[in-house]
């Protein structure tokens, strides 16, 4: 059995994930995305782009799990909800896809994003199963699945202020603060190993 590689909360940050997916594909192609591409840093547009690339590679395998970011994004570009996206951290994101915002912003914004970033934000998956391990952006997502609870399972959405990832016996916690905490990190873990690696520092 190959590794899966589960990798945390992105957040816009081109360069970081560039470097943990360099990383784990040395271990493994199996690579799950837990969410949050969007916001705070400033290559959201970037970070999707280069998922979408990542994704039609004939030898990698990925898995995309939405977060909240991600959806409070599609809500904006389907629904016209801005302000909530606003409040998200969203400048940063429709910065990255407007060069001069301004008048109509939510016009501009469904203008400017590709159909193919819509297509991407709309197939992502709400978690996933696979080699006795689940994977979920929030922990909520367990318990509305009722998931076994012998399961190991893998979180991303809660940022780990020391900036390492939690894991103990039952579950995993991997969103170590890359873009949304100063000096923040984007992890990796590996499945079933438990090992984990880290990109350099950000800068939120």
């Amino acid at each position: 059995m190959k590794e899966l590689a589960f990798i945390g909360d992105i957040h816009g940050c081109l360069g970081e994930l560039e470097e943990i997916v360099t990383e784990a594909r040395r271990r493994t192609p199996r690579l799950v995305f837990l969410g949050d591409y969007v916001n705070r840093g400033q290559k959201s547009r970037e970070v999707i782009e280069y998922l979408i690339r990542l994704s039609r590679l004939s030898e990698v395998s990925c898995n995309f799990i939405f977060g909240n970011h991600d959806q409070a994004f599609l809500d904006t570009i389907v629904y016209g909800r801005i302000d909530r996206f606003l409040r998200m951290g969203g400048a940063a994101t429709i910065a990255s896809y407007v060069d001069a915002p301004r008048g109509d912003l939510l016009s501009q914004v469904r203008h400017a994003v590709p159909r193919d970033h819509v297509d991407f934000l709309q197939a992502l998956i709400p978690s996933m199963m696979n080699d006795g391990v689940f994977a979920a952006h929030d922990r909520a997502v367990q318990h509305k699945l009722e998931v076994d609870p012998s399961v190991f399972r893998i979180y991303g959405h809660s940022p780990q202020r020391d900036l390492v990832p939690t894991i103990n016996a039952t579950e995993a916690f991997i969103d170590t603060g890359c873009g949304t905490i100063v000096d923040g990190r984007l992890t990796c873990m590996f499945w079933p190993s438990l090992d984990w690696v880290q990109s350099t520092p950000c800068v939120a």
